[in-house]
């Protein structure tokens, strides 16, 4: 990891110093999610939801516009940050569970989760949770392979490819659990937003180097964060010859 990199790594860390959060509602078609967020943010590198991360108001339009059946499965997230993404998913499928590596944002994360149950008993026969994953730990995707031997139908991403450092360990992780004989559909929906040419090269030179196939969802790239930055969603499957 180079230096700038891990400048960044270090400054996106210092975000959750703080723990003021503030209660903040989102709106994606007839849903309405309130999460607690920091109550100041400064940058688009905001993980905490004060500021939504472009990748993801794309995901969840994706979503809530019907584009994709989630109804019934079981959904694994991988970064998923304040859980905006996540909760939205559990409006509809029947479990999700959401996935970070940091523990000051689980703790967070895990206080929305609790929130929503306390506000509406709507979903409450639909399961959320949240679990511990670093890219690349093999301890970390073993315990959630162990923890839901049932596997999962579908996983899914938004916006965690800003750095370039990164794309190993998660497309590494990808592959990890879409060749565990339990992952029923075998793929992973990225939401991508570009915001370096050099990532976005490394993004597909990284899902090739561990054999995934990676496909643009036709019709979903657009302008986003104020057509200001373009992005897209991928299919990222296992490769036919694996």
């Amino acid at each position: 990891m180079g230096e700038n990199e891990e400048e960044e790594e270090l400054l996106l860390d210092e975000f959750f110093v703080d723990e003021s959060y503030v209660l903040k509602s989102f709106k994606y078609g007839s849903n309405t999610i309130s999460l607690y967020c920091l109550e100041t943010s400064s940058t688009d590198y905001d993980l905490t939801g004060q500021i939504v991360w472009p990748g993801a108001e794309l995901l969840n339009r994706y979503i809530t516009q019907g584009s994709i059946c989630l109804d019934g499965l079981s959904i694994l997230e991988l970064g998923s940050g304040l859980g905006l993404t996540g909760i939205l998913c559990g409006r509809y499928c029947q479990k999700i569970v959401m996935t970070d590596h940091m523990d000051k944002v689980l703790k967070v994360l895990q206080r929305n989760i609790d929130m929503q149950s306390s506000l509406s008993d709507e979903h409450h026969n639909r399961t959320m949770m949240c679990e511990k994953l670093e890219w690349g730990n093999e301890e970390h995707i073993n315990n959630i392979l162990q923890n839901h031997p049932e596997g999962f139908d579908l996983i899914i991403g938004a916006d965690i490819c800003y750095q370039q450092a990164s794309l190993h360990p998660l497309f590494k992780t990808v592959k990890s659990l879409l060749s565990h004989e339990a992952c029923a559909s075998k793929q992973f929906i990225l939401s991508y937003v570009s915001r370096a040419r050099s990532i976005d090269i490394a993004l597909f030179k990284e899902a090739e180097n561990q054999s995934l196939k990676i496909s643009e969802i036709a019709g979903t790239r657009t302008w986003v964060h104020d057509n200001i930055l373009e992005g897209t969603l991928y299919q990222v499957q296992l490769r036919n010859d694996e």
